[in-house]
């Protein structure tokens, strides 16, 4: 961790979850990608360490990357802006952790937190 506040136990599981599927859009192993970054906060809520979404270099810090001109996520269904897509990206990864562990990453109120960001 490169600084701020360390992850949970229950946050580490899910960011090693995150990890162990590879990138989102298939292009390699995948790096953890804080969408708020992992400090952040919504209405008194922590969700920094929750909000993560696993990206492979070129698609988080590439050209076409989420921090570039997001030229990777085009045609995939996930929206035009970076929120959108780490939303919908965000959303399909809980569905999937849920239906595999049967629990889900965080809890209801991060969740809705999450789903609150409208910044």
């Amino acid at each position: 961790m490169q600084g701020g506040k360390a992850p949970t136990a229950a946050e580490q599981r899910w960011q090693d979850w995150l990890r162990e599927q590879g990138c989102y859009l298939g292009m390699g192993p995948a790096c953890i990608h804080h969408c708020v970054g992992s400090t952040a906060r919504h209405n008194k809520i922590h969700i920094g360490q929750a909000w993560c979404i696993p990206l492979s270099w070129e698609a988080h810090q590439g050209p076409g990357g989420i921090h570039g001109d997001r030229s990777a996520f085009k045609g995939h269904g996930l929206g035009e802006t970076r929120k959108e897509i780490e939303k919908a990206i965000f959303r399909r990864l809980v569905a999937h952790y849920r239906r595999q562990k049967g629990e889900l990453p965080c809890s209801a109120e991060v969740l809705a937190a999450i789903e609150d960001w409208r910044r």
